[in-house]
Order: structure tokens, then sequence, then C-alpha cells
């Protein structure tokens, strides 16, 4: 019977170009190589290589061979792959966003229903999402945007409005709204890893300095004692609470506000069944 080592060994033989060779490659004696393949050869009942006085090498049969081994392989690496993939979705949740505060809220939710779960969280660009789900890279993505393909499902999520923060002795602080032209050629503290927010804040105000902070801590502890002003939001001040001595003031510019959308394919309706009623029926944001 042909065992899965043999077709291993014989496509590294083709690599290598030589039994030797490939005998130092698979750590085993020569001799040990070349008895391998005489009874693969057995097996199939045809020779694979061609004998000359000082060298041994694939025949046509051989090189054939090689290629149908090859296709075996890779077959057998991802049949492996679907099964370990396959008894990870029973025990971990992968969950993409486009931006980290919709996961904030998500984990929780999560770990109150299926709380044998492990979870991962990814922040993606937000073109990428769909693809991540359908391409089960992802088991829920959260989109700033609604989904419509046929397999999927989607629900609305949450929303979220960014507000503009300063200190009280700031000159904008008596503001009751202000726009992103407000800040144009101000100088402002942000948060880099915050998706695509952060994209929209650089394409809409181009004339706005940015201090671009990329470790959360120490970007929440500058903002404390800084002058500056800076960016939060409803989901961040629902999680972190108001910044003492600092007033909040929201934007006129409709894109300061996004709703965010659930998603999960329609093959796993009756596995995330219990999350898609929570969200829709009884969480109360």
């Amino acid at each position: 019977m042909i065992e899965l080592y043999q077709l291993e060994q014989l496509v590294c033989i083709a690599e290598k170009k030589t039994i030797s060779n490939a005998a130092q490659e698979l750590l085993i004696s020569q001799p040990a190589l070349s008895r391998s393949m005489q009874r693969l050869e057995e097996d199939f009942n045809v020779q694979l290589f061609d004998h000359y006085k000082n060298k041994v090498v694939l025949n046509k049969n051989g090189e054939l061979a090689v290629k149908r081994a090859k296709d075996i392989l890779n077959r057998v690496e991802k049949m492996k792959k679907d099964v370990q993939d396959h008894d990870l979705s029973f025990k971990s949740v992968t969950i993409a966003s486009c931006t980290p505060a919709p996961i904030w809220d998500i984990e929780p939710i999560m770990k109150s229903l299926y709380g044998e779960l492990s979870f991962i969280s990814l922040i993606q660009d937000k073109q990428e999402l769909v693809k991540a789900l359908k391409n089960k890279n992802a088991n829920l993505i959260i989109t700033p945007f609604e989904v419509n393909d046929s397999d999927i499902i989607c629900t609305h999520y949450l929303d979220e409005e960014i507000y503009l923060s300063v200190p009280k002795n700031h000159p904008l602080h008596n503001k009751d709204m202000i726009s992103f032209e407000d800040l144009e050629n101000e100088t402002m503290l942000l948060y880099s890893n915050i998706g695509f927010w952060a994209e929209l804040h650089k394409r809409t105000m181009p004339k706005t300095k940015f201090l671009v902070q990329e470790d959360r801590q120490a970007f929440t502890e500058i903002v404390k004692s800084s002058s500056l002003p800076s960016f939060t939001s409803n989901l961040s001040i629902k999680r972190e609470g108001e910044i003492k001595d600092k007033v909040t003031i929201p934007f006129s510019n409709d894109e300061a506000r996004v709703s965010f959308y659930l998603s999960i394919l329609k093959s796993d309706k009756n596995k995330y069944a219990k999350l898609i009623n929570k969200i829709e029926n009884y969480y109360d944001y």
C-alpha cells in the first residue's frame, strides 16, 4: 500500500534532484530512501526511476507520479486544515470590525451567551470585512454599512457618534456644535488604532495637524493632561466615562455619526440565533 510519507519522499527527490540530496533533507540514510522508493515502484508496478552508472533520475512515469503526489499531498493538507477549522469553529468566535468600539459592546454579550467559547477580535479595512466573512476568516463582522448579500444575515447593531473633546478653558469650549472645517489649522491628539475613523479624520480634515499616538493607555493619559483637542465618542464615554475638566462638543457633519451592522452567514443562523435575538429584541443601547 502506498504511504503518504513515500509520496513526500518522492516529491523531495524531484525538488532536490538527487536521492542523496533528498536523504540529507529528510534526515534519513540514502540506502533507506532508496529502499522506500523501490517499495513505491513495486506498489505502482512500474519503474519510476532510470538507473545509470553514477546516478538515478526520475523517468516519465516518475514525473507523472510526482505531479499526482503533489496533488494528493495538497488535498491532504487542505483536508487537515478544514477539519481543524471545523473543530475550532466550535471552540472560538472571530469578530472582525473596521473600528474597535463596536467590539467593546459585542464581546460581553457574546460571553454572556456563549461563555464556553474563546473570542478573537480583528480590526480590518471596511472593504475587506464581507470577504472575510464569506471566506470564513471571521464568524461575525461589524460594518459601517448595511450588507446586502443573499448568503448573509445583516442586522442593525448600534450607532456611534464622535465628539470633540476640549479642556474647559479652550477657545472652542462654549460652542454648542462644531464642524470638521472649524478645526482647520488646529493641532489635535489622535489615537491611531481606530480603524476607518482615523482615515475619515485625515480625509475630512486635511489642514488639521494630528499628533498620533499608538499606545491607548499613553494616549488617554496625554489627553487628560493636555490642552490640545481630541476626539471621543458615545461608545468611548460609555466604556471609559467622561474625562474630568473636559467638554464634549457634537459635530454638525453627517460623517460624524455612523450606524453599525452585525452580519453572519445564513448557514450560521442557528448557531448565533441567541445573539441576533438579543440584539434585535432585548439589548438596550
